[in-house]
């Protein structure tokens, strides 16, 4: 298996035969820098972060196509048109601050104490929707 799978039509091929329920796949988020007008000069904003959607066994109704389902706003898009908007999809989870939750853990204000809870659920959500998919196949 790759670990990163490109919007040709033998990334696509190769990506449909290795996916499996309940496997994670990764998507880079690219963002414009966030500049606060109040303070120039100031970025507030990560430049990448990360998605994470979890293979399932539904298929979309029409075509057939296999289904992922987000693991921040629980909904579903076929792994196809995935890759296809995203350009790039990874297997293994990037060294990249999660979407949603951009700071670490170690920082002291609330803020970022009550991001890092937020990543962290995120994270235990995704482990838990892998389990149901891998092994019930259940919704």
């Amino acid at each position: 298996m790759k670990s990163t799978y490109k919007a040709t039509w033998g990334g696509k091929r190769a990506l449909l035969r290795d996916i499996e329920p309940g496997m994670s796949l990764f998507v880079i988020n690219e963002h414009a820098p966030i500049t606060d007008s109040r303070h120039p000069g100031v970025d507030v904003g990560p430049g990448r972060t990360y998605s994470e959607w979890i293979v399932t066994t539904k298929r979309s109704p029409l075509v057939g196509n296999v289904l992922a389902q987000s693991v921040t706003h629980r909904g579903y898009e076929s792994v196809e048109s995935l890759l296809g908007k995203e350009r790039e999809i990874h297997t293994q989870r990037p060294n990249l601050p999660l979407r949603g939750a951009p700071e670490s853990e170690n920082a002291f204000t609330i803020t970022a104490q009550r991001n890092a809870a937020i990543e962290r659920h995120i994270l235990e959500a995704s482990k838990a929707m892998s389990r149901e998919w891998a092994t019930t196949g259940s919704r």
